[in-house]
């Protein structure tokens, strides 16, 4: 019973335990002690780092900036002319570096390289930005962004006709056409067309070609009836697939983009009205007409639109804006509008008692062979006359400069 009684005070007697916890600890404390050691070696050189990445995104990111203004301002001494020259001068080629500084201090160099894009009104802009210089050994970071800058394709090239169709064009009733009274962007055709056009019953053509006789044709030069024109021509005025994402995208965030099954047998009237704006019909499937090559969108995703003489929201009963239609266009009645009416496939006008489009109609026929028909009914008017400012920025919605295209702004590296 001793015996037992011993082992168990043993057992109970803490005598010693202080040190081991005391060497345990302090190990604990020495291993932080010593990462904290680290830390406040590596923090400084890592804060460094991040700071000079942010600096050469800034850096770089000036440096679109500075490509997009050139472009946008061709009569400064530091700007970019339009088309660009065959060889893009410094700084825009790539070859100088361009510094960047805030409030007198430099932080950071930038390489810009601008060249033309697929499309006419397209340019590819490259930045590489350094900071706080591309020179020496020491510590330096640098970013690189590349993406399109593009403008509105009719700023620049305005339709060449107040009526354009890369088809036939058959023009009946009392129809009116008419160039001469905008010349801003320079003289205008009347009709503009591949194949040929014809005038029937009191049909009125005018050109901005000096004169007012309704009607001539001339294979060059202004004139009221311009005919078979060659597609070639025809191919600069064309939305191309990067303007129709664009026009896309500015059409879904005002919430004017339609598309899906209803899109097959569209009517905008009284009932459905057209607000002023951006407006994108596009196809059922949403995919841009023969976007992965000719004739590979069924005819089924081709969307049909009709616009009635009450259709315009605007209380004035005039519609402001552009009219994009990813298929076929019917417009008929007393409609009104000012702006930019497209069509990717055929068109159908016409008009009833005072119907009137001022700024410009395009058809791309890109899949109908039949004539675009420009009609009225006994007694009504169907006119288009031509407007540059309403072509060109329909409805005031479309940037006249050089803007980044949704979706191809890139960060592709950096170090």
């Amino acid at each position: 019973m001793r015996s037992l009684h011993l082992n168990v005070e043993l057992l109970r007697d803490q005598r010693g335990v202080a040190l081991p916890m005391a060497l345990l600890a302090l190990l604990i404390l020495s291993t932080l002690v010593i990462a904290f050691a680290l830390l406040a070696t590596s923090e400084p050189l890592i804060a460094t780092n991040q700071k000079l990445v942010a600096q050469a995104r800034a850096v770089t990111e000036s440096g679109l900036e500075r490509a997009i203004w050139a472009l946008n301002n061709p009569a400064d001494p530091n700007g970019l002319a339009s088309p660009l020259p065959g060889t893009v001068p410094a700084p825009y080629d790539g070859s100088t570096p361009i510094p960047i500084s805030v409030n007198g201090t430099q932080i950071g160099v930038v390489f810009v390289t601008v060249t033309n894009g697929i499309n006419p009104n397209e340019r590819n802009v490259v930045a590489v930005g350094w900071a706080p210089t591309n020179a020496g050994s020491g510590s330096k970071a640098h970013q690189k962004i590349q993406a399109t800058v593009s403008r509105f394709i009719f700023s620049a090239t305005p339709p060449p006709a107040a009526l354009t169709v890369q088809g036939q064009i058959n023009i009946t009733g009392n129809t009116n056409i008419d160039s001469r009274d905008d010349t801003s962007c320079g003289n205008k055709d009347g009709t503009w067309s591949v194949g040929s056009t014809a005038v029937g019953g009191s049909g009125d053509v005018y050109g901005a070609d000096g004169n007012n006789t309704a009607g001539q044709s001339a294979p060059s030069g202004i004139t009221d009836v311009k005919q078979n024109v060659p597609t070639s021509a025809f191919a600069p005025f064309i939305l191309k697939n990067q303007d129709l994402n664009t026009l896309k995208a500015m059409a879904k965030a005002a919430g004017t983009y339609y598309s899906g099954a209803g899109v097959s047998s569209l009517t905008f009237n009284a009932g459905n009205q057209l607000p002023n704006g951006i407006i994108f019909v596009d196809t059922v499937s949403g995919l841009n007409v023969d976007v992965n090559g000719a004739d590979t969108t069924p005819t089924s995703d081709l969307a049909s639109v009709s616009i009635h003489g009450n259709a315009p929201a605007d209380p004035s009963g005039i519609f402001r804006g552009m009219i994009i239609v990813a298929g076929s266009l019917s417009i008929s009645g007393d409609f009104h509008g000012r702006g930019l009416v497209y069509s990717v496939n055929d068109l159908v006008y016409t008009g009833t008692g005072t119907g009137l489009i001022e700024g410009a109609v395009m058809s791309q026929n890109i899949r109908d062979a039949s004539s675009t028909t420009i009609d009225t009914n006994t007694g009504g008017n169907s006119s288009i006359i031509y407007n540059c400012g309403y072509a060109s920025n329909p409805g005031g919605q479309m940037s006249q400069g050089f803007t980044v295209q949704p979706g191809s702004y890139k960060e592709v590296s950096g170090s």
